[in-house]
């Protein structure tokens, strides 16, 4: 008896070991700027200069260990992340768990992205200078991130429909975000959390919403956020995602009117389109001092075309009124933004090389103002890239 206990035991365990399992991945990306202008302040003269950063500005090149381990309910998630000459933890480091097939709760250092609804292309991929920013949760915010650090609970009871909520908490005694900086239970859940819903429609789209709860305002006004989004699936090629938000405080300025659109033309041309919008805005006059009624836009679009051989071009160019881009109406405060280039891909990454360029002083290098003082130069760049992931 004792010994049909014991392969009982081991058969048990093998089983458990054969539906685990741990994997191992990375990803990485650097450009070298070969050249771009700039200003060399102490010499008080223009210059070419050159150096190497990532995308979003960091020390570069990134180079990443991600490990994944899971079974049948339960698994863990790490980053480490190495930023030129620095090393640090990554986006992740949590544990999940799910004690029903239903429902996933995850805990830690997260970025799962569960609804998240982006708008990201052809710049964003390469150096983000001038107005290409903001472009990740361009018409849904990753509200499920439980503000990067805490806990997430994703439900999805039945087939389409998806709950959740984002609960954002501190390591130890930091307690939870929230206006006094305190972990009282309405200090989380009615002051820092976020709750979410959506629902995917068969042929047609999912619809998204949210209520993100806020720390009370400094006159202890009660505030939140809401937001609601629809991703258009129902055209074969064709994406559509169209997304609002707004704080319910009536003093804030946070409100917004976002759309993104992706249409495969054929197997080698896809078209890009974005819009952004910022109402009743807060803002500077260039007349009449500070605003709170402005209306901010910026628009752009894109192209991306596959040739043989693994061959690829693209072209972006986006504008930013100067409302949208520097809370200002004053000139020279708006941005065009463009760039164009090719990439060579390969298996497991790609290399490229491009121009890119903004108006008014906004690339990633301080230039001279005029002798007036004002910054109106236009900013150039010519960026290579490396990228791969494993």
């Amino acid at each position: 008896m004792k010994k049909l206990i014991a392969v009982s035991a081991v058969a048990a365990l093998a089983a458990t070991a054969l539906s685990a399992e741990i994997t191992f991945g990375s990803w990485g990306r650097s450009l070298w700027i070969t050249a771009a202008n700039g200003y060399d302040a102490v010499d008080d003269s223009d210059q070419i200069v050159t150096d190497i950063h990532q995308s979003w500005s960091g020390d570069a090149p990134r180079t990443a260990l991600a490990v994944n381990g899971s079974s049948d309910n339960v698994g863990f998630a790490f980053d480490i992340h190495s930023n030129g000459k620095g090393m640090n933890q990554g986006d992740n480091a949590y544990i999940w768990a799910k004690p029903i097939d239903q429902v996933k709760v995850y805990m830690g250092k997260l970025d799962v992205n569960v609804l998240r609804g982006d708008g990201c292309f052809g710049l964003w991929n390469w150096d983000r200078i001038g107005c290409v920013d903001g472009s990740e949760g361009w018409t849904f915010a990753d509200y499920l991130d439980a503000g990067s650090f805490g806990v997430s609970i994703v439900a999805t009871p039945v087939e389409g429909l998806t709950l959740g909520a984002g609960i954002p908490l501190e390591c130890g005694n930091g307690g939870a975000v929230a206006k006094d900086n305190s972990h009282t239970l309405s200090g989380v859940y009615a002051h820092s959390a976020a709750y979410v819903g959506a629902y995917a429609i068969e042929g047609v789209g999912t619809i998204k919403a949210a209520l993100k709860t806020l720390p009370k305002t400094s006159d202890d006004k009660s505030q939140s956020e809401v937001a609601a989004a629809f991703d258009l699936t129902a055209v074969e090629n064709l994406f559509v995602s169209l997304g609002a938000r707004i704080n319910t405080n009536s003093d804030a300025h946070d409100k917004a009117i976002n759309a993104y659109a992706r249409y495969g033309v054929n197997e080698q041309l896809t078209v890009h389109a974005i819009v952004g919008t910022k109402l009743s805005a807060a803002y500077t006059d260039k007349d009449k001092g500070p605003k709170d009624d402005g209306f901010g836009f910026i628009f752009g679009a894109g192209v991306d075309y596959a040739l043989d051989g693994g061959i690829g071009l693209f072209a972006d160019v986006r504008y930013a009124n100067g409302i949208y881009k520097s809370a200002s109406n004053a000139d020279n405060t708006d941005s065009l933004t463009l760039g164009a280039g090719v990439t060579k891909g390969f298996s497991n990454g790609v290399i490229g090389i491009a121009f890119e360029g903004a108006t008014n002083n906004g690339g990633r290098y301080t230039l001279k103002k005029n002798d007036d003082g004002v910054a109106n130069k236009f900013s150039w760049e010519i960026p290579v890239k490396f990228e791969y992931w494993f």
